[in-house]
């Protein structure tokens, strides 16, 4: 199976399907269609080759999209990943990166948005904020 076949470009009349409803985990990359398009794709391609037995939906927005990425989600800058589920934000990463670094990234985000669900299943104290006592989970 080829990476392009792993990946699903949001677009208008697709988006509130995959953000408003509970598919699970999102990664969703906002990238601008400039010089470095086809190369940070190529990186999210071989994440998504990498993260396939994860079971999460992985998506990217053009250009036509930022507009309502930087208003709903605050998006500033390009590339910017969003990791989502339920209805939350639970990790967001901007700028270039390798794709180890994402893998990485990806991982530990759903390992600690897990984390907190179980601990209040289980009745163990779970923390949810980052650095600096700002919770790192956004409610969208």
């Amino acid at each position: 199976m080829s990476s392009d076949a792993l990946i699903t470009r949001l677009e208008p009349d697709t988006t509130a399907g995959f953000l408003d409803n509970d598919t699970g985990t999102l990664l969703i990359a906002c990238l601008k269609k400039d010089r470095g398009f086809r190369e940070n794709l190529g990186r999210l391609g071989e994440a998504a080759s990498l993260l396939r037995e994860d079971g999460m939906v992985i998506g990217y927005v053009l250009d036509d999209m930022l507009p309502y990425f930087a208003d709903r989600f605050g998006i500033a800058g390009t590339p910017t990943y969003l990791m989502i589920r339920s209805g939350i934000i639970i990790g967001t990463l901007l700028g270039k990166i390798t794709v180890p670094a994402l893998v990485r990234f990806v991982r530990e985000m759903d390992r600690e948005y897990r984390s907190p669900s179980q601990d209040r299943e289980t009745g163990e104290a779970g923390n949810s904020t980052g650095p600096g006592g700002q919770t790192r989970l956004k409610t969208i």
